[in-house]
């Protein structure tokens, strides 16, 4: 009895004893058994056999399953690269693009001699405004056609005065200069004057990116900037959109030769007191050297009725 006993107990304990689970207690007591027990030592043979069998095809899995496992890897890696590389280059190429357009747009930005106009249609109202700059001479000519047909024409004669180093106007022109004007103002029904009239304004043609400055803002706004080479109006030019901390978010097309702004899509922006600011898209001529002493000739005042500066 004891015999049949002791069969059913190794038995049970060969599957671990094969693996190695069992303690060393148990292991002497089943050695002992099948030293003794042919029948046992057959089942363990048998057990066993089936156990290196399938501890090969384990084994075999899990190399192939590794095998694997590491192709996958090498193919992530590879894709990982790929997307970085093309992340570098194609940032690479937008900060030389930006810092092209930056420095030819200096140029003509600093011209002292040139004609400007900029068209622009918001919600069905059309302003034009025209600029013609001679050294410390600007005279601005600015029309406004209401929806409701309503027409006028303000036309400013200005003299600088001098730089205003300290007051920036950061939303639209870094430059600005206080100038003398006199001003002229026509409608339907009437034509009025302003004389000596002092006031701060931008000055000069805005530069492309002007508020990129140094490397740090170079990288981020190529990173946070679409640029892509298209046509407008038949000149080559670059199309800019997500322009993030010099425009805020807004689209533009910018000249590939000039490095000027020749368009701008309608955007909004939040001031710094929170309040939102809507944009109309606007449209840029551009001409240099042009400007004579001429187009300065004031109208005769005789016949504006002259409003008192207060």
């Amino acid at each position: 009895m004891n015999g049949k006993k002791d069969c059913k107990i190794v038995q049970d304990l060969l599957p671990n004893y094969i693996e190695n689970l069992t303690n060393e207690e148990t292991n002497e007591f089943i050695n002992k058994h099948l030293k003794s027990c042919e029948e046992c030592k057959k089942i363990y043979d048998s057990m066993n056999k089936d156990f290196t069998v399938n501890n090969k095809y384990r084994e075999k899995k899990k190399v192939n399953f590794l095998k694997k496992y590491r192709n996958k890897l090498r193919v992530l890696e590879l894709i990982i690269l790929i997307i970085v590389v093309a992340f570098v280059v194609n940032t690479g190429r937008k900060m030389f693009i930006i810092t092209d357009l930056q420095n030819k747009s200096k140029e003509y930005a600093n011209s002292s001699n040139y004609h400007s106009i900029a068209y622009s249609v918001d919600k069905g109202n059309y302003t034009k405004t025209e600029v013609f700059n001679l050294e410390d001479k600007q005279k601005v000519i600015l029309t406004t056609l209401s929806r409701e047909g309503k027409k006028q024409i303000v036309t400013m004669y200005g003299t600088k005065i001098t730089e205003d180093s300290n007051t920036h106007d950061t939303e639209t022109n870094p430059r600005i200069a206080r100038y003398r004007q006199n001003i002229y103002s026509e409608n339907e029904n009437k034509k009025e004057t302003m004389q000596n009239f002092e006031v701060l304004t931008s000055e000069g043609i805005q530069e492309s990116f002007w508020g990129v400055d140094g490397l740090k803002d170079l990288i981020i706004t190529a990173i946070t900037t679409s640029i892509n080479k298209t046509t407008f109006d038949g000149k080559d030019c670059y199309y800019i959109s997500g322009i993030g901390k010099t425009y805020g978010n807004t689209s533009m097309f910018i000249d590939e030769d000039t490095g000027l702004i020749i368009c701008t899509m309608a955007s909004e922006f939040k001031n710094s007191d929170g309040t939102i600011e809507r944009l109309p898209s606007e449209e840029y001529e551009y001409e240099f050297g042009t400007v004579t002493e001429n187009e300065f000739m004031e109208p005769d005042i005789s016949e504006y009725k002259v409003i008192e500066n207060k």
